[in-house]
């Protein structure tokens, strides 16, 4: 019964993590596969790339308000 409800949280944040990897336009793989395998732990990890990705994309002087 444990086993089977870990199993569903990581198919859960699998797809979640998939999501909002293609949302934010990193690799959907990748994300699939750390949301799999680590769960919600990775969360600190994907905002820290996706704000990485927008430095990237306008440059560190840019002001973006997100909605």
């Amino acid at each position: 019964m444990f086993v089977l409800l870990i199993a569903m949280f990581g198919a859960i944040f699998s797809l979640f993590f998939y999501c909002q990897a293609l949302s934010s336009g990193l690799g959907g793989k990748r994300w699939a596969t750390a949301g799999l395998m680590f769960g919600p732990f990775i969360w600190p990890l994907f905002c820290m790339k996706k704000r990485l990705k927008t430095y990237q994309r306008f440059g560190f002087e840019c002001l973006l308000f997100p909605a």
